[in-house]
């Protein structure tokens, strides 16, 4: 619900009886005196107050032992001149348990209307899980400044692969992700060598400057991630990260992408092939809707909808992979995915190769091919702005009889994430987490 002085602000803005502070490229910001600042080095215990917003400026690192408790409802910006970002150090633990009517959100400064991808910095957490990168590893995007600050990895003692950094549940993160250069990035959600005791679910990443979610390493699980017009990969997973997802959405523009080629999935590893570890992320019930199920103009920048390469052994399962100019492209040897009992939908090409790669042959024997009228019923009218279809109609071949999924899943009858009917899953779609338009929120 939108604070009363917020409220107040907004419309004296718009008859022009104040004015907001503007950013280097004239866009109003919201005005400072309304925050709490968050800044440098949380090194005790520290619980916000719903009642409050609070403006991550620079770089906010939570230190070990402690913990950064945010109750439901709290907003969370990130200041735009600052790339403000928030760290959860290994050993430090995230406890933002938001509920489905009152989420936790994390956003942009910038006034609403004004918000644009890259307006901050995003929320990183690391742990001391597996990794095939060195045991003490400066996370993506974060320059280590000497002792703990943005290293991820095991350290000077054994993988602690069920190590627990916190819980994060029902909570938006919006209009986030710096490009520092090529290949170093901050993302939208990027988590570094979590353990298995970590709880992240519900989680949705919308307008991400680059991925929506990656992981370097570890081992944590995931239920119920959106990535909504992201412009980079949606899932991006490596150096040795072995964790299940289960349910998860992709949503694509079709004019948005990346220079570096955009993809849903892109699986990674390890160049070393000779690693004892390697990556063999799990992912099933994923529904992606690629930017050709909304349009026949794309941009050119699209790559496949799933990318495995560099020794990834990457597994799928039991999803709905759309509207992509290639299904799968496996690019690199020495992977041992597992791509099985999926449908691909609408996509240009289904399987291409690259670097010596090949197509298995349990591929094509496993896998489907059908049309959006065979999934998602006759008329099916796709939007992306408030994204349908998302339930399956009832008698669609693919509402039931899905193959039985490995251990570890919850068994579900049908493909992709959602069913014929939201008592089929616990995405809770008309509740107030999800936002399709954030861009306009008022917080």
């Amino acid at each position: 619900m939108m604070k009363k002085g917020l409220y107040l602000f907004l419309l004296l803005l718009s008859v022009g009886l104040i004015s907001c502070k503007d950013d280097d490229a004239g866009e109003p910001l919201l005005p400072e005196e309304d925050f709490e600042v968050l800044e440098g080095n949380i090194t005790q215990n520290l619980s916000l107050d719903a009642n409050k917003q609070y403006l991550l400026r620079g770089k906010v690192y939570v230190q070990a032992p402690n913990t950064l408790t945010i109750p439901a409802g709290t907003v969370i910006f990130g200041e735009k001149a600052t790339d403000g970002t928030l760290i959860i150090n290994r050993g430090a633990k995230i406890m933002a348990e938001g509920t489905a009517t009152n989420p936790i959100v994390f956003t942009s400064q910038a006034a609403p209307g004004f918000r644009n991808r890259g307006d901050w910095g995003g929320v990183v957490v690391l742990g001391n899980a597996q990794t095939n990168n060195p045991a003490n590893s400066p996370i993506e995007g974060i320059s280590a400044t000497g002792s703990e600050n943005g290293i991820y990895g095991p350290g000077d003692g054994a993988a602690q692969n069920e190590q627990n950094s916190g819980v994060m549940k029902f909570v938006r993160i919006e209009y986030a992700g710096i490009d520092l250069s090529q290949d170093n990035e901050l993302n939208s959600l990027t988590m570094g060598a979590l353990g298995s005791g970590t709880t992240i679910e519900h989680i949705m990443v919308s307008y991400a400057n680059d991925d929506a979610y990656e992981w370097f390493g570890g081992t944590v699980n995931h239920k119920y991630l959106i990535a909504y017009n992201t412009l980079d990969d949606d899932f991006d997973s490596d150096r040795g990260y072995t964790g299940r997802v289960q349910y998860g959405l992709v949503v694509r523009f079709p004019g948005i992408a990346d220079v570096s080629t955009s993809r849903a999935f892109e699986a990674s590893s390890n160049n070393d092939a000779s690693l004892p570890l390697q990556s063999a992320p799990s992912f099933a019930n994923i529904t992606v809707l690629g930017p050709r199920m909304f349009s026949s103009s794309v941009s050119g920048s699209y790559g496949a909808a799933v990318e495995i390469n560099s020794n990834s052994s990457m597994k799928l399962h039991n999803s709905i992979i759309s509207g992509f100019p290639i299904g799968i492209r496996y690019n690199g040897s020495g992977a041992e995915a597992m791509v099985m009992n999926n449908v691909f939908v609408e996509n240009t090409t289904l399987s291409s190769t690259s670097g010596g790669s090949s197509v298995p042959a349990t591929f094509e024997s496993s896998n489907q091919v059908a049309s959006k009228e065979a999934v998602f019923g006759e008329g099916a009218v796709f939007n992306s702005a408030t994204p349908s279809p998302l339930l399956l109609p009832a008698g669609s071949t693919y509402a039931a009889g899905a193959p039985e999924l490995p251990a570890g899943f919850e068994q579900k009858g049908f493909w992709g994430a959602f069913g014929s009917s939201e008592t089929d899953t616990d995405w809770n779609l008309t509740s107030g987490w999800i936002e399709w338009n954030p861009g306009d929120a008022q917080y």
